[in-house]
């Protein structure tokens, strides 16, 4: 069996899960710092809507053929995505809501980069635009524009 959407599904699931354990921590951090401490909560709910969206996703495809992901795409992939978790393992320092909130953006718009990055690579000729694969790819830039477009709202 080889690899198909739901690999890259489950590892946006781990990213998500990883971002929302960093909102937690800067939270408890700045726990003395109401507006930090409510942020946190707004984007953690924000980020359980995300996971679930993908949950959702996997839990609706889980029966479904998807057409392979060719082994040396699907590695780059994989590396790419371990690249982005390791960048955000770095910590992060948040001195108000406004740094909060830039930091939190910058992060959505860098999973964006790499979901691009990824549907892209997934295309090797013009038949793939009509596939499940990236179709679903697809969805889920759309959801994460979404998310961006609300956060530049909050930002401006």
């Amino acid at each position: 069996m080889g690899y198909n959407v739901t690999d890259i599904l489950n590892k946006a699931v781990s990213i998500a899960l990883k971002r929302r354990t960093i909102y937690k921590t800067i939270g408890q951090e700045n726990r003395d710092i109401l507006s930090i401490k409510i942020m946190s909560n707004v984007l953690i709910k924000e980020l359980d809507k995300t996971i679930g969206y993908y949950q959702t996703l996997l839990s609706e495809i889980s029966d479904a053929e998807f057409e392979e992901i060719d082994f040396s795409i699907y590695d780059k992939m994989s590396s790419l995505i371990n690249d982005f978790n390791k960048r955000i393992d770095v910590e992060i320092k948040i001195n108000n809501v406004r740094d909060y909130l830039r930091s939190s953006l910058e992060m959505e718009r860098s999973i964006y980069s790499l979901m691009m990055d990824i549907q892209g690579r997934f295309v090797k000729n013009s038949s793939d635009i009509h596939t499940k694969t990236y179709k679903i790819l697809s969805d889920i830039i759309d959801n994460k524009v979404k998310h961006i477009e609300m956060l530049e709202k909050i930002t401006e």
